[in-house]
């Protein structure tokens, strides 16, 4: 029991306590920037897949849910109003469109400003965020035409053979 209170224990059980405080305080300087990029590049990778997904909606929006000569004023209203709203830090957010006859494709593009000396792990001041999205078009009246018309052609060879 003397031993607990000796000067000797005493001074050891201190010097092992500043030794560890030492030793925390330098791996705190390289664990906190580290972890604080691998949030930032969370935010970065949510923004990219709510872009993504707004890019794949305003596609398929403006796929089937209007006549042709509508499709690009359509199109240029989805564009302005999704998923702008969801992104945490993409800034700078713009929306393009491109229609072709048998194509539609919807881009965002935006960039994350890296804050602080995460720059230096990064190597550059931003980060972009842009997503592209491409959709065949695909208009159901022809095919529904060609069902309609198949069906009424077995109704009429059905009806020939059942009267002959």
């Amino acid at each position: 029991m003397s031993k607990l209170f000796s000067a000797a224990f005493i001074f050891a059980r201190t010097r092992l306590s500043a030794v560890f405080t030492v030793e925390a305080a330098l791996l705190m300087a390289l664990i906190l920037p580290v972890l604080l990029s691998l949030i930032y590049l969370g935010f970065l990778d949510h923004d990219r897949g709510v872009l993504q997904g707004a890019a794949c909606e305003t596609a398929a929006l403006a796929d089937n849910s209007v006549p042709d000569k509508a499709r690009a004023n359509k199109l240029r209203t989805l564009t302005e109003g999704i998923g702008k709203d969801a992104v945490l830090v993409s800034r700078s957010l713009e929306s393009s469109f491109s229609l072709s006859k048998d194509l539609v494709q919807v881009s965002y593009t935006g960039s994350m400003k890296v804050p602080g000396l995460l720059p230096r792990l990064f190597g550059r001041e931003t980060l972009p965020t842009g997503r592209t999205f491409s959709r065949k078009l695909f208009s159901p009246a022809p095919a529904i035409r060609k069902i309609r018309g198949l069906r009424y052609l077995s109704s009429r060879l059905n009806g020939k053979e059942d009267s002959s």
